[in-house]
């Protein structure tokens, strides 16, 4: 009897472990947690960058200066590409022969907007110095060379061309200047004025090789009040020649190369000519 009990024990131990075995559910399936995820931002791409040459005072450069190469000089920079940046001057026909508009410090990167350029109206009102004025020469066929060679800042020296053909006869002298002589030994060349800034060249149309007369050009000089009666009052019956200068530094009074007396000259009623001076300048 017992031993059937036992039996009984171990079957009905057997059937419950065979019924636990089929029915035991599968683990369950892990699920991502979403709050867990790590999301990697979209990488950032370096900003792009290019090297340019910019112009930069050599030094303190005052206001109403014309610039020369030697007031400022290049160099290399580095700036982010297709971003908003200042117009910076970078080239040399960008900034030669243009005026200051306002004081710029020595090693400032010189912008666009600091200078103005020949033939503006900032320009005009800029390069003048107060009490000078704007004087147009129209330039000879002969002279076209100067367009090619002289940019606005640069200085120019201006001569009456003459002969002295005075006729000496007993008890009679007739002093006689004639402007170009008609003796080709006899023509001389007298300095009137010097050291005098171009303000720029007005050329209608680019000149053709054998100089079309219908082109015309003019060269726009700086000039006082003084300088201009001479010159305009020379130019109504005398040849007048231009020359680049020999003169580094623009000279305030262009007159004084001449003598006192030729100084006041129209308003003086003294010849322009003295003999004295005539006889000096031969042979230059």
């Amino acid at each position: 009897m017992k031993d059937k009990k036992l039996i009984v024990l171990y079957l009905a131990m057997i059937v419950v472990g065979l019924a636990l075995l089929f029915t035991k559910s599968a683990p369950p399936t892990d699920t991502p947690d979403d709050s867990a995820v790590v999301v990697e931002p979209p990488k950032m791409e370096e900003p792009k960058t290019e090297v340019i040459n910019v112009a930069v005072a050599k030094h303190d450069i005052n206001k109403k200066t014309i610039l020369t190469k030697d007031d400022y000089y290049f160099k290399s920079i580095e700036v982010a590409v297709n971003k908003e940046r200042p117009n910076f001057v970078t080239s040399a026909s960008e900034i030669d022969a243009h005026v200051v508009k306002n004081h710029i410090a020595k090693d400032t990167v010189i912008e666009e907007s600091l200078i103005a350029s020949p033939n503006s109206e900032d320009y005009l009102m800029l390069a003048l110095k107060d009490g000078n004025y704007m004087f147009p020469i129209t330039i000879d066929p002969l002279d076209s060379y100067l367009i090619k060679n002289l940019k606005g800042g640069d200085l120019v020296d201006l001569y009456v061309f003459y002969g002295d053909e005075t006729e000496k006869a007993a008890n009679v002298r007739e002093d006689k200047l004639v402007s170009p002589s008609r003796d080709f030994v006899k023509n001389r060349l007298k300095p009137i004025i010097v050291g005098k800034k171009v303000l720029f060249f007005d050329v209608e149309k680019e000149m053709d090789k054998s100089y079309n007369k219908n082109n015309v050009a003019q060269v726009q000089l700086e000039l006082s009040n003084k300088e201009i009666k001479l010159l305009r009052t020379l130019m109504t019956n005398s040849t007048i020649i231009m020359y680049p200068s020999t003169f580094k530094k623009n000279v305030e009074d262009g007159l004084r190369l001449l003598s006192d007396k030729e100084k006041n000259w129209p308003l003086s009623e003294k010849d322009i000519f003295s003999g004295t001076r005539i006889n000096l300048l031969k042979g230059n």
